[in-house]
């Protein structure tokens, strides 16, 4: 068996750009190299990546992928076969074509009738020529978010490729990219050998023995590698300053791909600079300097941890270097921290009007006051907030925008809208909510804690989807500018997790009726008549958007796409609920009879025709079986009902399970389809009552049986 190695080296990559390699590699290689891996088995493949290399290691390689057959079809029988038996020209042109014995041409019969065929052997191609033929046009494929030209032939990478090593056991398969053609060199670390800038050029006498030179020569090419090298380090420093490390999971993941050898180096700051929020200090440190803190009983301690990529003898210098600059940045933050608390939150209020939202869409004041009015509808149909409060917090909510610590850190806003108003006494809720109505910033971000926090949010997303979808600014499939699809799932995760029983489609609604009574939505669309009122038609727009991202949610948990598509179909706009429907009928799965319960149930809602209107009459029933189905169906539909509105839906589904062996017999000895067209659509009525029902939970017809 072989061993691969492909690396690219290239000028410092930025880290984004290393992860989008490792995942593109991660994705198709599996897939490109399948016919030429002996085993099956994860040591097979190995990508690595660090800020000067990319690449991967491949293990268990055949020397060619396996030959295959196929059966080729020539000219129709009576073409290639004359009267007499023999085969005719066209017939010895078609095997001398595709180099095939005339003796090993056979008849095949497909729907279109009888030809002449035969079995060819295609080999399969060696593993050089493939690698030959396929990684450069891999490689150009890599979706770098930025990419640049450095040379004259105008091939586009993200940094310009420096060198490339392509090996097969010990072996160079050559290809050229950009200029640059493959061999057997790597360069090691760029500082820590010789010459320092670039790094000592290094043979690779063969694949196997690429991680212990690069290693060697101080470059830990693995992510994982770097990684746990980093965290072991913060770890270690924490033990030994008996405090606990800040970890933030996005920052680790770029000082993993800015270093090749990390090295981590402790320093200093001043306990004066503990009097600001602690998220000031971690943004300061995480932002402009990629350091680490460190807390103790929930507080910071004035620590940092800091990585270098290269090891030097005296460690001080560089303590010092980093600790001299983040020095001058906590300066400037403490001057902005005093400045701003020499303004009260509420003086930011009215020049809110000079920060533009969108230029269709108004300022950030008119963003604010659509916000309140959406929000106080939300209370209202829900009764989780005090008004007081809600109006207050909503007032108070992008205020912040306007202070220096914003300006300079906008990653903060809303904390510092939190920590400001605490400082000036308002009350904890409303202080809370001010940070609070971001949340959740991402997918798997924390949710709001308070109630004023929770609508807020709940209002201050809605707003932006109904906003910027209102304008033709839905996001598309790979860009999502002005995070609609973020708040989108942003209101799902409130509505979902935290369990809120609310139509969606009911507070759209009475934001279009409220808008033509008393603004409760407007945009600016132009600068005569800017203001112009929700457009009601949007609505099914909308709900479809929030019900796409809906969908995609509830695969992500886990839930099979038959019963989301099943209960989704039936819902309106009430997330939570469909969401407990989802979770019963996904439960009422494991009943070993569900097949059979579902093959009974959509029968009923496939025999009634696409539109129909029906009105039932109990009295024009005719046989046995239909009077009893109607009356199990008078008994069930009281309990179903109950249980519906109770949200119990396991239980709304045990009773729709009672009617099942009526159901059966009904279909076992009532023809539906007679001639008689009164019977027939009081029938087919008595189906669609029974329906209707059904479609309280799901659309039985969309289960896959």
């Amino acid at each position: 068996m072989k061993t691969y190695l492909l690396e690219i080296g290239t000028e410092e990559l930025p880290p984004k750009a290393v992860n989008v390699a490792i995942d593109f590699f991660r994705k198709n290689i599996p897939q490109l190299f399948e016919n030429y891996f002996g085993y099956d088995t994860p040591e097979n493949i190995e990508v690595f990546g660090s800020p000067r290399r990319i690449g991967f290691l491949l293990k268990n390689l055949k020397e060619k992928e396996p030959d295959t057959e196929k059966t080729v079809i020539g000219p129709p029988l009576k073409v290639a076969v004359d009267n007499e038996g023999r085969y005719t020209k066209a017939a010895l042109a078609f095997a001398s074509k595709n180099n095939i014995p005339v003796e090993n041409l056979e008849v095949i019969e497909n729907e279109k009738g009888k030809y002449i065929a035969a079995k060819i052997v295609i080999e399969g191609k060696d593993i050089r020529q493939f690698i030959k033929d396929s990684l450069p046009e891999l490689i150009g494929k890599i979706p770098f978010p930025k990419t640049m030209r450095w040379n004259s032939t105008g091939y586009r990478f993200s940094r310009p490729i420096r060198w490339i090593v392509s090996l097969l056991d010990d072996e160079v398969v050559p290809f050229e990219i950009a200029g640059v053609k493959a061999d057997r060199y790597t360069h090691l670390h760029r500082f820590m050998t010789q010459p320092a800038g670039r790094g000592e050029r290094k043979e690779i006498p063969d694949a196997s023995s690429y991680k212990e030179i690069t290693k060697l020569g101080f470059v830990l090419a693995s992510y994982e590698e770097r990684e746990n090298s980093i965290k072991t380090q913060i770890e270690g420093f924490g033990r030994t300053l008996d405090a606990s490390p800040v970890m933030d999971l996005e920052l680790l993941d770029e000082v993993v791909n800015l270093t090749e050898f990390p090295v981590g180096i402790l320093g200093d700051f001043s306990p004066e600079y503990l009097v600001l929020p602690k998220e000031v200090i971690i943004t300061v440190c995480k932002v402009h300097q990629r350091y680490f803190n460190f807390e103790k009983d929930g507080q910071l301690i004035p620590k940092f941890l800091a990585f270098s990529n290269t090891s030097v003898p005296d460690r001080n210098v560089v303590k010092a270097g980093y600790e001299k600059v983040l020095r001058a940045r906590l300066e400037d933050a403490l001057f902005f921290y005093e400045e701003d608390l020499k303004h009260n939150l509420e003086e930011f209020y009215p020049k809110l009007a000079g920060i533009q939202f969108h230029q269709k869409l108004g300022s950030m004041l008119d963003k604010v006051e659509r916000n309140g009015g959406i929000a106080l509808l939300i209370s209202e149909m829900t009764g989780l907030s005090h008004q007081e409060d809600l109006k207050r917090a909503n007032k108070l909510s992008k205020c912040d925008l306007l202070t220096e610590m914003v300006k300079e850190f906008d990653e903060l806003q809303g904390i510092m809208g939190m920590h400001y108003a605490l400082k000036q006494g308002e009350k904890e809720e409303v202080a809370r909510a001010i940070y609070e109505h971001y949340l959740p910033r991402t997918s798997d971000d924390e949710l709001p804690r308070t109630e004023t926090g929770t609508v807020l949010a709940l209002a201050d997303k809605l707003d932006t989807v109904i906003s910027f979808i209102s304008i033709g600014e839905k996001p598309k499939a790979t860009a999502d500018p002005f995070g609609v699809r973020r708040n989108a799932i942003g209101i799902i995760r409130i509505l979902v997790e935290k369990e809120i029983d609310l139509d969606i489609k009911k507070v759209l609604d009475e934001i279009s009726e409220r808008a033509r009574r008393i603004k409760i939505l407007h945009f600016a669309l132009g600068r005569e008549n800017w203001r112009v009122d929700f457009d009601e038609r949007l609505i099914p727009e909308i709900l479809e958007f929030i019900k796409t991202r809906f969908i995609a949610y509830l695969k992500e948990k886990g839930f099979d796409t038959d019963v989301i598509n099943a209960v989704v179909s039936a819902g309106n706009g009430n997330l939570y609920r469909m969401y407990l429907k989802v979770k019963s009928l996904q439960n009422l799965k494991k009943n070993p009879e569900f097949t059979d319960i579902m093959t009974v149930f959509k029968r009923v809602g496939r025999i009634i025709p696409e539109n129909f209107e029906g009105e039932f009459d109990e009295k024009i029933l005719q046989q046995e079986e239909e009077k009893e189905l109607y009356a199990h169906y008078r008994q069930v539909k009281e309990r179903f009902e109950e249980e519906i509105n109770n949200r119990e839906y396991d239980r709304a589904l045990g009773e729709l399970l009672k009617l099942k062996p009526y159901i059966d017999r009904f279909f076992d000895n009532v023809m539906v389809m007679v001639e008689d067209k009164k019977i027939r659509n009081n029938r087919l009525s008595l189906m669609k009552i029974i329906n209707d029902m059904f479609m309280k939970i799901a659309d039985f017809t969309k289960i896959t049986t």
